[in-house]
């Protein structure tokens, strides 16, 4: 009898892939109100969202109809460090140990087989690192076929397309993960990596300008051969810009929403990142925290992460809404920027001073000994004049 064909990571993930996206669902009315109007173009109903499970269920089933469900060993099951889901808040990992515990693991995780024996997650690492904690030490799981893993690119999409749909992927691994994939699809702005948020958002504004950003919203669900044609012929400054927007419409992510809300969590303060990374703070409490920057707060950079770890401390352990921590933000702007304290200007001063007297002369070209003896001879000139 001969053997099934196996299926092809590819095939696995083309219904999913034609899904829209599910940014991780808010769970505060607040939260809600703050950002509806952004997401408005994204939101799902309760059908949608479990239409999409079952996609997800049904993609898993396929797997298990080719290798069948197989126990494995926890201890043999590695992590891949580079998949697209870097999030996972102990509260998330608690509720997850509860559920295991009480109702056993529901759905096999998905595994990649390693020549050594071993095995590499794919899909279901939020399985693998509670199941320990409720007692388990080994897990059902379905395997991949090897010939659909050679390709890296692929499969990090495919682990993309299962984190957003299943997985409530946090918006700042969302906009880490899209940039990677960019990038794995057009290897030439691996050089520009930094600047991939910027090239969309001249695009976005270039629609707004000449009122054509409706197209967009519009292209977003249209079929593949649609939207090919609309990147040919749309006003894209270089290629640049098309490769980034071909890859947002491939996953049926909505370009304006990903400028708006996901890339500009890609400038958050580091240490807000670990914050977001370890207990799973809110995009929008961190976009507000971030507010505590070194030059709003006239301080340097080492004070302002000790200023914002305060702050983020707070909120957290007091569980502040959305509002509470804008009104805490606001007070401590307010604390650092009062007449008692330093103005920017002076702290600007003290610093140029610093550099001033740092200066090994010796080491300067008689040029440039020139121009710095002009600047300081014209700035000294100024100086007599107002003491």
């Amino acid at each position: 009898m001969a053997s099934k064909k196996p299926v092809e990571i590819t095939q696995l993930f083309g219904q999913a892939g034609q899904s829209q996206q599910i940014h991780q669902l808010k769970s505060q009315v607040e939260e809600l109100e703050a950002e509806i109007t952004q997401r408005r173009a994204n939101a799902f109903s309760p059908e949608e969202k479990t239409a999409l499970e079952q996609q997800i269920e049904s993609l898993t089933n396929q797997l298990a109809a080719q290798s069948g469900v197989h126990e494995i060993a926890i201890n043999l099951i590695d992590r891949d460090p580079t998949q697209p889901r870097q999030t996972f808040p102990q509260s998330v990992i608690i509720e997850r140990v509860e559920s295991l515990r009480r109702q056993g693991q529901k759905n096999p995780i998905v595994l990649i087989p390693q020549p050594d024996g071993r095995y590499k997650l794919f899909d279901g690492e939020l399985r693998w690192r509670s199941a320990p904690l409720a007692g388990m030490t080994t897990l059902k799981a379905v395997f991949l076929p090897i010939e659909d893993t050679l390709d890296s690119a692929v499969v990090f999409e495919g682990q993309l397309v299962t984190s957003i749909h299943s997985q409530k992927l946090h918006d700042l691994d969302l906009a880490t993960a899209l940039q990677r994939l960019i990038i794995h699809k057009y290897p030439d702005l691996k050089d520009e990596e930094d600047e991939i948020p910027s090239f969309l958002n001249a695009f976005i504004n270039r629609l707004i300008r000449n009122k054509t950003l409706e197209d967009l919203a519009l292209i977003k669900d249209a079929d593949l051969t649609t939207q090919q044609q609309w990147l040919e012929t749309a006003d894209f400054k270089d290629i640049s810009e098309q490769e980034i927007v071909s890859v947002l419409l491939g996953l049926q992510l909505n370009p304006v929403s990903i400028n708006n809300n996901i890339f500009p969590l890609l400038k958050l303060a580091e240490d807000i990142k670990s914050v977001i990374r370890s207990v799973g703070l809110e995009s929008s409490k961190a976009r507000v925290l971030n507010k505590l920057s070194a030059i709003a707060l006239r301080v340097d950079e080492t004070e302002a992460v000790a200023i914002r770890t305060q702050i983020t401390q707070q909120v957290m352990s007091e569980k502040l809404s959305l509002s509470q921590t804008r009104t805490l933000v606001k007070q401590t702007l307010l604390q650092h920027n009062s007449p008692d304290a330093k103005t920017k200007q002076d702290k600007q001063m003290e610093k140029t001073i610093k550099t001033i007297q740092s200066i090994d002369l010796k080491e300067l070209e008689p040029t440039r000994l020139t121009e710095l003896r002009q600047a300081l001879t014209s700035k000294l000139q100024e100086l007599e004049t107002m003491i």
